[in-house]
């Protein structure tokens, strides 16, 4: 009854938004004294790329009226005036000020963006930090369902046909795409990543960069090609640590401008440490 109830009211409130867009109203939803719970305030909270069901609502009224009631109770016993309470308060409101402080200087887009240049520069200049721990093979691989397709689609490959090319021309025919059960172009894999396991053996032992064979699994029919395989030890290509790149970038970014806003900072105020900070532990139990 109470889900009719809600899907009716959610009913009710979008027509009554088509018919007046010009002014919008807010829709009460539910009531505990003199406070009124809006489906406004319930679909701002939401997920706003879904429809809300009636469980969604539900739960968040049921969970809106407990809050509310305990919060009265916890004003009614002046829990919200005591001294430690205040103090707890202040606590979370300056943290929440220098968040948004860091958000706005710090922690902006394009502080921690990177250019193409700046990450090559910075591979450059660290190869040797990016040895592989593991062995890790470029590959591209289609499945098929029928072994002839697989066949065909190697062979054109042999014929000198780029792998995109190839794979577009039997992606082009209606009949032979429906055979096409899974493509991947360009990945890179570690024996823990390149499933099924038949796939890592062939691009193991693969010595050059030419389709195999098809290769039989439980799913169909995959021609494998391995475009380079790094031995453990040896340096990572720069497009696969390309984003560990730009994390370490963004960090080191951050952490100048963070030292610039606080030594500008610092240069408004006037700072005066009142304590000896050579022996601080023998002043703390003092």
């Amino acid at each position: 009854m109470l889900e009719t109830r809600l899907l009716l009211l959610v009913t009710v409130a979008l027509v009554v938004a088509g018919c007046k867009r010009s002014e919008p109203s807010a829709t009460p939803i539910a009531r505990l004294d003199n406070r009124t719970l809006t489906l406004e305030e319930i679909t701002a909270q939401l997920d706003s790329t879904r429809e809300v069901t009636s469980a969604q609502l539900n739960e968040y009224i049921q969970r809106w009226v407990n809050s509310e009631i305990l919060y009265r109770e916890a004003v009614r016993r002046g829990l919200d005036q005591k001294e430690s309470f205040q103090a707890r308060v202040e606590g979370v409101r300056r943290q929440l000020a220098i968040n948004a402080l860091l958000d706005e200087v710090v922690y902006t887009p394009q502080v921690c963006e990177s250019t193409p240049e700046e990450i090559v520069q910075y591979y450059q200049a660290r190869t040797n930090e990016f040895a592989l721990s593991t062995d890790v093979a470029l590959v591209s691989f289609a499945l098929f369902q029928d072994r002839d397709l697989a066949n065909a689609f190697r062979t054109r490959i042999l014929q000198g046909a780029r792998w995109r090319d190839a794979l577009q021309q039997v992606l082009s025919d209606p009949q032979r795409s429906a055979l096409v059960v899974a493509r991947v172009d360009s990945a890179y894999h570690t024996q823990s990543t390149l499933f099924p396991v038949e796939l890592w053996r062939v691009a193991s032992a693969s010595g050059r960069a030419e389709p195999s064979f098809p290769i039989r699994t439980a799913e169909g029919f995959y021609v494998l090609i391995t475009w380079k395989f790094t031995r453990s030890g040896q340096p990572a290509d720069l497009a696969y640590v390309a984003q560990e790149i730009r994390g370490r970038l963004a960090i080191e970014r951050r952490q100048r401008v963070l030292a610039d806003l606080m030594e500008t900072l610092r240069a408004k105020h006037s700072v005066e440490i009142l304590v000896g900070t050579g022996d601080t532990t023998a002043w703390k139990y003092r």
